[in-house]
C-alpha cells in the first residue's frame, strides 16, 4: 500500500492506494499517525478511493487511529468509501462510530 501525505486547511490528508490487509503498511499507517500527534494534528482525513481491499486488520488499524486522534482532541473521517469497503464497515457496526464523506473536500470542510 502506498501512502501520500497533505496537508489542507490544517487537516492531514492521507490517500491511500492499494489494499488495507495488515502487515507493514499497518505499520506504516500507525507510524504517519504516531508522527502527526507528536506534530499536534489531530485532525486527518483518510482517502479511500483507491483503496482496493480492507480486511478486518486495515479496518483495526483505522480504529487504532481513530481512537488515538480522538484521545487526543482530534477525529479521523473518511472520504471516498466505495460499496465494497463501506459493506465490513456496515456489517461490524462501525458507520456509527467512522465519519464517511463523498469527497476530501467535504471531509476537510466537516472540521469547520
Amino acid at each position: 500500500m502506498d501512502i501520500q501525505e497533505s496537508v489542507q486547511n490544517d487537516v492531514l490528508v492521507l490517500k491511500l492506494k492499494g489494499e488495507l490487509m495488515g502487515g507493514t503498511e499497518n505499520d506504516d499507517f500507525r507510524k504517519i499517525i504516531d508522527k502527526t500527534l507528536k506534530n499536534e494534528t489531530v485532525n486527518v482525513v483518510v482517502d479511500m478511493s483507491q483503496v482496493s481491499w480492507m480486511n478486518s486488520s486495515g479496518l483495526g488499524v483505522l480504529i487504532s487511529a481513530l481512537t488515538s486522534l480522538r484521545s487526543s482532541g482530534g477525529d479521523l473521517r473518511l472520504a471516498n468509501l466505495n460499496d465494497r469497503l463501506r459493506r465490513p464497515i456496515q456489517i461490524t457496526k462501525l458507520d456509527s462510530v467512522f465519519s464517511d464523506y463523498k469527497s476530501v473536500e467535504q471531509a476537510i470542510e466537516s472540521y469547520k
